[in-house]
């Protein structure tokens, strides 16, 4: 199944568009070894029968149905398109019916990740009016900016059209070419000007993808250890971003860099900052593209703290530890929110499936600092006086819950 990152300009949007994407997208490294199949039918006008199969790197489309494969989706075809346009969840298909899959269910879930992602774009997406008070207060007093007739704050008046505004007060573009170009019209103080813009590129406003590597790219400036000077390019599944290294702080903004460059899927990159990647072996084994000086870019990476988060790996080794005798006809979607960090635990037909997001509706909802879900988990914290406690909160049913948690063996401490 492709990622549900598509974006409808890249691709023809029908059932046999999205799957003659798929030969071109796949990853043959990440597949090696393998030997699996997914039978994909997709009902319904416009439908048809898919099985894509895998053999040790070798990706083959075949349209014809397989009864013996892997695993098998079923799919009406307009659900099929929403998926790949991304207007619809997979994992919220998924719990209300709209995908159904039987066989291997890991499989499924590890699928998109033998194929690339098409580019996407990536940018602030908050309406203009909700971005200009705190934007503005960033900035300091003595700007006044005006889109489409409307303006915001008080002082020398800058005015232009929305892309180039929303660029300027979101830290993405420097205003010089768009005031040369005339998208962009300021007539005060060009000092104010300057100063608000270096204020707003120290603090860019910007949405990344709700991805591993996403999550990874939005804690890059809050996990630099200064010391570096210099620009590099990370081009994660394709989209361009711009780092500006000083030695006193990092600015990670969209955009694409003459010179240094990496280049990496968004699950590699994730795991090159959770330190589970070797950047020598990617580098080595292909995982990762290098333009430039490879020394000078590897280099940058070593003025980061990892991307560690214990309470997210215990939740990930969960789909491992899970004990599908001791779950027996249990089915649930479980929701944890730790801290800032959401994930959804899927279980069904004996399996058990993590998901790096929280979504709704879950059956029951955990909440709980980092430190206590730890602790609760490896079993230095006594789940009941925790409940008791208010150290973690229960949202719904807190004896299904029970029931989950006896379904999975305790980690390590």
């Amino acid at each position: 199944m492709l990622d549900s990152n598509i974006p409808r300009w890249t691709m023809a949007l029908t059932v046999d568009g999205i799957f003659s994407l798929m030969p071109e997208l796949f990853l043959p490294e990440k597949a090696q070894g393998l030997s699996v199949s997914v039978y994909y039918q997709v009902t319904g006008e416009g439908g048809g029968d898919y099985t894509c199969a895998i053999e040790n790197g070798a990706f083959a489309l075949k349209r014809e149905p397989k009864a013996d494969a892997t695993s098998t989706v079923v799919i009406a075809a307009e659900d099929w398109i929403a998926l790949n346009e991304g207007k619809l969840d997979p994992m919220q298909a998924f719990m209300t019916g709209k995908l159904k899959g039987t066989g291997d269910l890991g499989l499924l879930q590890k699928f998109p990740k033998f194929f690339k992602k098409p580019q996407v774009q990536s940018g602030p997406v908050k309406p203009l009016r909700d971005l200009m008070p705190a934007r503005l207060a960033l900035a300091g007093a003595g700007l006044k900016v005006t889109v489409g007739g409307e303006s915001f704050g008080e002082g020398a008046e800058v005015a232009g059209d929305e892309a180039a505004m929303r660029a300027l007060v979101c830290g993405i573009s420097d205003p010089g070419p768009a005031l040369l170009g005339g998208q962009i019209r300021f007539s005060g103080d060009m000092a104010v000007l300057r100063k608000a813009w270096k204020t707003w590129a120290a603090e860019p406003e910007i949405t990344f993808p709700d991805t591993p590597g996403g999550k990874a790219l939005a804690t890059l400036r809050r996990r630099y250890t200064g010391g570096a000077s210099g620009t590099l390019e990370v081009k994660v599944d394709g989209v361009p971003y711009r780092l500006d290294f000083s030695p006193e702080g990092l600015s990670v903004r969209p955009g694409e860099v003459e010179g240094d460059a990496l280049g990496i899927t968004d699950a590699d990159f994730a795991a090159l900052n959770a330190g589970k990647l070797n950047l020598v072996a990617a580098l080595l084994g292909g995982n990762i593209t290098v333009k430039g000086d490879m020394s000078r870019v590897a280099a940058y990476t070593a003025h980061f703290q990892a991307a560690v988060n214990p309470a997210e790996a215990l939740i990930e080794s969960m789909p491992e530890r899970f004990l599908p005798e001791k779950a027996g006809d249990l089915e649930a979607a479980v929701g944890y929110q730790i801290e800032d960090m959401g994930y959804t635990l899927l279980i069904r037909n004996g399996a058990c499936m993590a998901f790096p997001r929280l979504m709704k509706p879950c059956d029951t909802i955990l909440k709980a600092k980092a430190e206590d879900f730890i602790a609760m988990s490896t079993g230095k914290l006594n789940a009941q006086e925790a409940f008791m406690s208010g150290k973690i909160q229960i949202e719904g049913d807190p004896l299904l819950m029970q029931k989950v948690a006896k379904s999975f063996k305790r980690p390590d401490a």
